[in-house]
């Protein structure tokens, strides 16, 4: 097992949290790949770079998202 992918199910809230700011590779979306509710993680990061998840995602075999694109913030000075 990857270190990324824990076979545990996750909420995209609890996949947000765990995995701050970065790319995720994620299988059995629920309900779809689209609007995912829940996922398992099978890449991060952390053990995957992002080349080779673009490959995966490619391939079929993860959807890949980025989990802060909804709180990145415009820094005003």
């Amino acid at each position: 097992m990857l270190a990324g992918n824990t076979g545990k199910r996750m909420t995209w809230e609890e996949i947000i949290e765990k995995y701050p700011h970065q790319n995720v590779g994620l299988v059995d979306c629920y309900p779809n790949s689209y609007n995912i509710q829940s996922a398992i993680v099978k890449y991060t990061e952390a053990d995957t770079s992002y080349n080779e998840m673009i490959e995966k995602a490619l391939d079929g075999e993860i959807e890949m998202r980025f989990t802060s694109l909804d709180k990145c913030y415009v820094l005003k000075q």
